[in-house]
């Protein structure tokens, strides 16, 4: 690795230290908070020299790999206990899987992110970094490193850049991280909260693909190679249901009501709301044949939702639907098509497990466009 010391000038005059790293193709900077002044200002070799020495001490100690603890004014930082950032985030990782109040995605997650933070430790050769060294400028260079060069190694042929999404979700996860470290005392507060928001990363609007009445005739009639995950797409369409719960759906939850036919979901995993969904003929048709099941077993034996999701990508594709389409797509499908049905957002939003009215707004938003677009070609067509 070569380092390098180099200077950015401000508009007072002075300059900015700061540390040019390159290593294999990669180049990234470390500003140190140290400044140079004007040339003709009093006393600036002096003063200048004794700046620049401070600058080599550091870049040594990167050479080296050594930490050293960030000076401040802050009495109460003084006080905290050393701690290794790596060291603490296994604990916390670790407690984490302990509490079984945490769904296991969120222990993914929590431990995707971790990986990260370890992984640009180590690309900063900072693998010892203390707590109190975490500042504004760390998390600055890490949002930097997940947008610019960290890669996706899930399939180690192809490795991939973070989607937006994924970059928004793993910068909350740092965030609750560090609130966390900030309540177990380890440090005095969160420097996240310093960041402008330009630095920050943006939460992307979701594009919400969803399946229209002839594309989704189009899939129930495609090949597939799983019969289940496709008959389980189609039922989720019908009801709104997400993978994490129709994968958890016993044939006890199907059961006659009073009005019909009903699947009943005692705890919706990502929400852990009760919900329970009428099931129309359609849906009763894409259940698949009892054959005397008991009533703990499960109604569809899927596949995890990589699995699912690239075998509706093949169904999509043989069905010449230009979406991308992925188990989720049958949620959207079902909100869409029952609001322009005529359901109404609240009864819509009850079936899908909403706590806001807000999510279910994007669906409505979407019928809404569509309807606009179809009196648009009325208009169109008459103004010939």
């Amino acid at each position: 690795m070569k380092i390098t010391i180099r200077t950015r000038t401000l508009k007072s005059g002075s300059r900015s230290i700061y540390l040019d790293f390159y290593e294999k193709g990669r180049r990234w900077n470390e500003y140190l908070n140290l400044f140079l002044v004007p040339d003709d200002a009093p006393d600036a070799k002096r003063l200048n020299d004794a700046t620049m020495a401070k600058a080599n001490a550091v870049k040594s100690k990167r050479m080296l790999g050594m930490e050293e603890e960030t000076e401040t004014d802050s009495g109460n930082q003084a006080k905290l206990p050393k701690r290794i950032f790596a060291d603490w985030l296994d604990g916390y990782l670790e407690g984490l899987g302990r509490n079984p109040s945490y769904a296991q995605s969120t222990y993914r997650n929590v431990r995707s992110m971790t990986n990260i933070i370890k992984a640009y430790l180590k690309h900063r050769r900072r693998p010892h970094l203390l707590m109190s060294e975490i500042d504004k400028r760390f998390i600055v260079g890490l949002l930097d490193y997940m947008r610019n060069t960290y890669r996706n190694t899930k399939s180690p042929d192809n490795p991939k850049p973070l989607s937006p999404h994924t970059l928004h979700l793993h910068q909350s996860i740092f965030v609750r991280m560090l609130n966390a470290a900030v309540k177990d005392g380890v440090m005095d507060r969160n420097p996240f909260y310093s960041l402008d928001k330009k630095e920050r990363i943006a939460k992307q609007q979701a594009e919400r693909d969803y399946l229209s009445k002839e594309e989704l005739q189009a899939m129930a009639d495609a090949p597939t190679v799983n019969e289940t995950t496709k008959r389980a797409f189609l039922f989720c369409c019908f009801t709104g249901l997400r993978h994490s719960d129709v994968s958890r759906l016993r044939w006890r939850d199907i059961r006659q009501s009073d009005s019909g036919w009903v699947a009943s979901v005692r705890s919706m995993k990502k929400t852990g709301k009760p919900v329970i969904i009428p099931l129309n003929q359609s849906a009763m048709k894409l259940l698949p044949e009892r054959n005397g099941r008991k009533p703990g077993e499960k109604v569809f034996d899927m596949t995890c939702l990589s699995a699912c999701d690239r075998c509706l990508k093949k169904m999509a594709a043989a069905a010449k639907v230009a979406k991308n389409v992925s188990f989720h797509t049958s949620r959207h499908t079902f909100a869409v098509l029952a609001l322009a049905a005529g359901g109404d957002i609240y009864t819509v939003g009850k079936l899908l497990g909403h706590a806001s009215i807000n999510s279910t707004q994007v669906y409505a938003d979407v019928v809404m466009e569509t309807k606009i677009e179809a009196i648009n070609r009325i208009s169109t067509f008459f103004s010939k």
